[in-house]
């Protein structure tokens, strides 16, 4: 991918934002700048989204008619709208919480390749979860996920780990969102969000096959084996978010959601209906020990 996605999520999603001599300063050092990527970039900042929604309505044969958007929600959160009329519907995903993902994945990899920064990693994950994602501050030009790659000098291993990782879970939310659309049974909520985990989750692994036979996009080439478990990152991040709410969620019956904990259950309970036999999982799951050993103590008051 040329680093198109670390481009794309440096500063902010919005290209009119962007500190243009700061980005490639940071690009260029770590000897990855490339004027192809950038020009791509600057025409289209969602260039890499629309890719992987018009391969998965393409992969799963979507019968929908709907808009990709991509702005300041009410709630740190991603969700699905239709119009009155029927005529179109929308796919919702908060900027807060699509850039807060990606800066969580960095803050825990650069604690895994640079141990010597806990410290540092524990108070920005602190900040961000607490004050951006929580309690939904305006971004600022200064973004802490640059601040975490320079003040921890990541290695290339750990941004592009990261970034697969990010790629891996935004796939799956996006497909989560998507079976919400297409969905016509009557169903609990909880009934409604495990069956959306799943198409999600069967997406991701969807996308991660077609790699493996070379069949996606290179733009898109991203979707390697180890990742196959970020979903379950992506529960322990709302976990974190759950502690710092001043207005708990309501987890436990039929009308409410199922608790971060069980979707990330869910998820693993898939292995054995859902995940290929030929997949090699070893790396993945030791990616997500590494994580979560390490999230949990960056994350811990």
């Amino acid at each position: 991918m040329s680093y198109l996605d670390l481009l794309r999520t440096l500063t902010t999603n919005r290209a009119e934002r962007v500190n243009w001599n700061e980005l490639q300063t940071i690009v260029t050092n770590h000897g990855i700048y490339d004027e192809d990527v950038v020009d791509i970039w600057r025409k289209d900042p969602l260039y890499i989204e629309r890719k992987i929604l018009n391969y998965a309505v393409e992969a799963f044969n979507l019968r929908v008619n709907f808009e990709f958007i991509l702005g300041m929600g009410g709630y740190s959160s991603a969700f699905m709208f239709k119009m009155t009329d029927g005529t179109a519907s929308g796919l919702f995903l908060d900027e807060v919480l699509d850039l807060s993902i990606m800066e969580v994945f960095l803050t825990v990899w650069a604690v895994v390749y640079k141990p010597e920064f806990k410290n540092l990693c524990k108070d920005k994950l602190k900040y961000l979860l607490k004050e951006r994602l929580v309690e939904r501050v305006k971004y600022s030009r200064k973004n802490p996920m640059v601040d975490i790659i320079q003040e921890t000098d990541m290695s290339d291993l750990a941004v592009i780990q990261a970034f697969d990782m990010y790629w891996a879970t935004w796939t799956f939310v996006i497909g989560h969102e998507l079976y919400h659309l297409i969905n016509r049974e009557v169903l609990s909520v909880r009934e409604e969000e495990f069956r959306a985990d799943r198409f999600g989750f069967q997406l991701l692994l969807r996308f991660i096959k077609d790699q493996k036979e070379g069949i996606l996009p290179k733009e898109i080439d991203c979707f390697y084996e180890e990742y196959y478990l970020a979903p379950c990152m992506l529960m322990y991040t709302f976990r974190a978010m759950d502690r710092y709410r001043t207005v708990p969620l309501h987890y436990g019956d039929s009308n409410s959601y199922p608790s971060p904990e069980e979707r990330m259950q869910f998820i693993i309970d898939l292995f054995e209906t859902d995940v290929p036999d030929d997949m090699d999982t070893t790396k993945g799951n030791a990616f997500l020990t590494t994580f979560l050993d390490n999230f949990d103590y960056i994350s811990e008051d």
